[in-house]
């Protein structure tokens, strides 16, 4: 009997000394944050100063890129570390998770190597095989698919125990309950997804007024710190490539806003209304800046700040106004490009406070975070570990990467493109290929198809992409042979490597 009571002691011992080796892991992601929406990388008004304390501590990639910038698909991405034409889950892509790929994604490889795993705020996914059980993939679940509104409380029955009425506060209450509730002799893994800022946020923070007056109207807001007066007196200045000529930049027989996005996003395409829609946007990544304040203290409060990774990013960035055009699905640095902070406590003081230039992807996430685990990344996984470059080890690193958009609704196209330090050459298919409504196997050969429309620009000379070079006899080789990158860089995507 002494003998097994020594074993299991001994057991025990050994389990908790690998629950201390092994980090906590926090991965927070926003919905529509720009690369830009935050004050450490520059933005003139928005003030994040946790999120910079993070940036100050840990590493910051100024060149990270959703994968595909469209909300669902890149969600799957993130979680699995595949491009969407290979998981193939999309709003356009028809296809359902299913439990076979799930088992391959971040939070089910951590949940069985012993993580205690949660999720909170939006999954977003929708199309999966394990719908209204998606609970018992996690150890804790907080979470709903589809869109949330600002006033959840008051709208919805998501969240019924919540106190606060505002989606982003609630997402706190959600996150405390997590680190007060979890089964301390484990290492956790908890993904927070916070709606903010989406425009099904901002736009219902004054009811049915959405953007025709300032939400700080509604009498519940006059006050607030956050949402009330804060950025109200900024002068906001629109895009400079803001314009009501919506097919300026990019042809209307190409892509004809009034399709579509002339209705999801309406308050772009009048001044008024796009300044108030920035006011508010300033305010929600603020109100998420406070959130993550909450949530470093609170892992202070419990001891584990210390051993707590935390990684924070957006599915992808917001066209408002840019170009004539509001959203995202287009592969626009403004669409594509997206905040990436990693924050490992660990770290060596000489290795923190950097600001690396390297291409980062969205699937890149889950094999850092595998990595992180101590776990061996799958080979299903396209993405690579941004472990190395975080730890600043010498490490050879992609000079280029390849983005997508397989969302067709709204006018949208099937699009490619090729990104380096420099240039970016995308290219644009319709009609044939928009009819097509897939599965997996109902995508394209795009390497078969003719483009309908190529852009390619020079990001050293024209950062804003407003110079299509494409036509131009003197960018011909280029244009040669970023195409050609294109069309290799298409099949490895497809084949899944």
């Amino acid at each position: 009997m002494k003998k097994t009571l020594a074993l299991l002691l001994l057991l025990s011992l050994c389990f908790s000394a690998t629950a201390q080796q092994q980090p906590n892991i926090v991965f927070l992601l926003t919905d529509d944050q720009r690369a830009d929406a935050m004050s450490c990388a520059g933005h003139p008004v928005i003030q994040t100063p946790n999120l910079d304390r993070l940036a100050d501590r840990g590493i910051r990639f100024s060149h990270a890129f959703a994968a595909e910038p469209v909300c669902k698909d890149n969600r799957v991405s993130l979680l699995s570390g595949q491009y969407a034409r290979v998981h193939g889950v999309g709003f356009s892509l028809k296809h359902a998770l299913s439990h076979e790929q799930w088992a391959q994604t971040y939070p089910a490889l951590l949940r069985d190597a012993g993580y205690w795993t949660g999720f909170v705020g939006k999954f977003g996914v929708e199309s999966y095989a394990f719908r209204g059980n998606a609970k018992t993939k996690f150890d804790y679940w907080r979470a709903h698919d589809g869109w949330a509104k600002f006033w959840i409380k008051q709208e919805t029955k998501l969240y019924p125990d919540a106190k606060a009425q505002i989606i982003t506060p609630i997402m706190s209450e959600c996150i405390d309950d997590f680190l007060a509730s979890r089964d301390k002799a484990k290492p956790f893994c908890l993904s927070v997804s916070f709606s903010a800022p989406h425009g099904s946020i901002s736009s219902t923070m004054h009811g049915p007024k959405a953007m025709t007056e300032p939400a700080n109207k509604h009498p519940q807001l006059a006050n607030h710190p956050v949402y009330g007066g804060l950025y109200r007196d900024a002068a906001i200045q629109l895009p400079d490539t803001w314009t009501q000529d919506t097919g300026r930049y990019l042809p209307l027989e190409v892509h004809d806003p009034s399709k579509g996005r002339t209705r999801t996003y309406p308050y772009n395409f009048t001044r008024e209304s796009c300044i108030e829609h920035h006011h508010r946007y300033y305010q929600l990544v603020h109100g998420i800046d406070r959130a993550v304040g909450r949530l470093m203290s609170a892992l202070q409060e419990q001891g584990v700040a210390d051993n707590t990774v935390i990684l924070f990013t957006s599915d992808h960035g917001l066209l408002m106004g840019d170009y004539g055009i509001g959203g995202k699905a287009l592969c626009y640095d403004l669409a594509t490009r997206v905040p990436l902070i990693v924050y490992d406590p660990r770290l060596p003081e000489k290795a923190r406070g950097r600001v690396l230039d390297q291409l980062a992807l969205s699937i890149d996430i889950a094999p850092t975070i595998l990595e992180l685990a101590g776990i061996e990344p799958r080979g299903t996984m396209q993405g690579r570990s941004l472990m190395p470059l975080v730890q600043n080890k010498d490490e050879s690193w992609r000079d280029e990467v390849f983005l997508e958009n397989l969302y067709i609704g709204r006018d949208g196209l099937l699009i490619e493109a090729v990104r380096t330090d420099r240039w970016k050459y995308v290219r644009y298919f319709e009609p044939d290929a928009r009819r097509l409504r897939p599965p997996l196997a109902g995508l394209p050969e795009f390497n078969r198809l003719t483009p309908d429309y190529e852009q390619l620009f020079d990001l050293k000379q024209d950062p804003g992409e407003t110079k299509n070079l494409a036509s131009l006899e003197a960018h011909r080789p280029r244009l040669e042979q970023l195409r050609e990158r294109c069309r290799a860089l298409s099949e490895q995507a497809s084949s899944g490597e």
